[in-house]
């Protein structure tokens, strides 16, 4: 091959893997904005059932938990805690998703010129710098699980 085929092979590769990251982020960072929001309607809920327990408890009245409001408000809470599980879960499944195609695409891929041939771990772009590319590091969000805030 030559230099020029070179270039546009990893060019191509290059652009397949910022593009599935690109959307691997897009689809995560969705998520998580679904978990803020989850998350700051159960602390509304249990912000209300703290004050029906303590005006209940300040007026002295019997069965506070009892309470079919108070009830209702802690139903709610358990199935926003459900529905945040489920966000969290499918963030999990994006993340193996994404390094599974990962890894089946360094399989593929073989031995370039450039590289060594074995699977790079996920948003390892070695051979990015020899072309002068910028390389993903420490605190780029490109760079996977390095900037994980969780």
């Amino acid at each position: 091959m030559t230099l020029w085929d070179d270039v546009k092979v990893n060019l191509t590769e290059w652009y397949s893997v910022a593009a599935d990251k690109t959307g691997e982020l897009a689809k995560v960072g969705l998520r998580r904005y679904d978990i803020f929001g989850l998350s700051r309607d159960i602390e509304r809920h249990f912000s209300e059932i703290g004050s029906l327990v303590y005006n209940a408890l300040n007026e002295e009245r019997p069965g506070v938990l009892d309470d079919p409001m108070l009830l209702s408000l802690v139903g709610k809470v358990r199935d926003l805690e459900g529905e945040l599980q489920s966000k969290e879960k499918e963030i999990s499944e994006i993340k193996t998703a994404a390094g599974q195609r990962h890894a089946s695409r360094a399989a593929a891929a073989g031995a370039t010129p450039g590289t060594s041939g074995e699977a790079d771990e996920p948003g390892d772009y070695s051979g990015a710098s020899a072309a002068g590319m910028p390389v993903a590091g420490e605190g780029d969000p490109i760079a996977g699980e390095k900037n994980k805030t969780d």
